[in-house]
Order: C-alpha cells, then structure tokens, then sequence
C-alpha cells in the first residue's frame, strides 16, 4: 500500500474507533439515566417491581400495563431486562416495553402531555376560523422545472 493510502486508512480507522467510543459513552448514559437494575412479577400485590439504577423502585400494577391484563402469573414471571437495562421483555407473551414508557404511562405523564399540546390560545382559534373560511390551510408553493418541448415529445412517444 502507497504511504497516502496508509495514511487515509489510517485515519479512518481512527475516526471509526472515535465515533465507537463516543457511541459507547452515550449508551453508558442512556442507561445510567433511564435503565433499572432489576425487574420482577410481585404475585401478593399483582405489579411489576422496576428498580431503577437511580435507586428508586417502583411497583406498577398489572392491569396498568397495556397487553398484560389477561397474563398469567406463569406468564409474569418470566421477565427479563434488556441488555441496555433500558427495556423489560415479557418472554412467554413475547412483549416489550421501554421502561421508561412504563413509568410515564403509569405517572399518567402521556396524557397530561398530549392535553397540554392541545391546548388553543383565542388567536390561535381566530386564525384557524379564517384559514377554514379560506378554504383551509394554505398550500406551499411548489416550484416546477421548466420543461423543454423536446422533453415532453419524448414523454409522449411510446416506447419500443
């Protein structure tokens, strides 16, 4: 190999080995953040116990998870954390769930997000009366190539 393409190999190998570890640090910090360091099926309170690596422990009743409200105790038991710790997977009902989707669920902070995104000021109403008055939300403007003639003859012709 010319001492160049060394030197470009190089430096790509370098540049990949830089973007593999900026990839692994981040992942250590997704799941420091948001993973959990053990999960399990309490039977005597039918709930999910999530411990998080944070130190808190949460115990999500069954009936609030969406796809567990049939399951049996059998099913239950068989749940594993991903290797990220930022899943739970419910092997026999071949289910997973993020864990932090779980506790947001539980919270009830999906809701309380979707009702404060709806929320409509009087001028936001007013305008959006105006644009139905209008005929609706107005189009974007799309620009279009011109077109030679010698274009569209061949456009025209059929092929073969």
């Amino acid at each position: 190999m010319a001492p160049k393409q060394n030197a470009q190999a190089k430096s790509r190998r370098e540049s990949t080995d830089a973007e593999m570890r900026a990839a692994a640090e981040r992942g250590h910090v997704e799941m420091s953040r948001d993973g959990a360091r053990s999960v399990e099926y309490d039977e005597a309170h039918d709930a999910v116990q999530i411990a998080l690596n944070n130190g808190v422990t949460m115990s999500i009743p069954r009936a609030q998870i969406p796809g567990l409200e049939k399951a049996t105790r059998r099913d239950l038991e068989q749940v594993e954390l991903s290797p990220m710790t930022t899943s739970i997977s419910f092997l026999r009902l071949d289910a997973d769930y993020s864990v932090q989707g779980l506790i947001r669920h539980a919270l009830g902070l999906n809701e309380q997000q979707r009702a404060a995104g709806s929320v409509t000021s009087p001028a936001k109403r007013a305008a959006a009366t105006l644009n139905g008055r209008r005929g609706g939300r107005p189009r974007k403007a799309v620009e279009l190539e011109p077109v030679s003639s010698k274009q569209k003859r061949k456009k025209s012709e059929p092929a073969g």
